[in-house]
């Protein structure tokens, strides 16, 4: 059974908020460990960053607010700078995408 609450006005659906906020935390753990770390052995860092950018992605669609991800999309621009990315595929990594097999749940 899937849970509904009222939420500034709308309905959200529980399940999506709560995968939201899971795909939060696993963006902050990662970007940290990056940060503080670097990539593992045989980690693709371009690979690592598009799949963070996917998760701020999939957050929104799951009905995280895009207000709530400007200081975590900030956070991945200043790393990938940071990285000697240029300012072109920060913007690319930034850009949101159209989800070719719609809404992921």
């Amino acid at each position: 059974m899937t849970q509904n609450v009222c939420y500034n006005d709308k309905i959200v659906n529980l399940r999506y908020r709560l995968k939201g906020k899971q795909l939060l935390e696993c963006f902050d753990r990662n970007l940290q460990r990056l940060q503080k770390q670097g990539l593992d052995e045989n980690e693709s860092e371009i690979s690592t960053l598009e799949l963070l950018s996917e998760w701020l992605e999939e957050a929104i669609e799951n009905g995280i607010q895009p207000d709530e991800l400007q200081e975590r999309a900030n956070r991945l621009a200043k790393y990938a700078f940071e990285q000697g990315y240029h300012y072109h595929e920060v913007e690319a990594l930034l850009t949101m995408r159209p989800n070719p097999n719609g809404r992921r749940i």
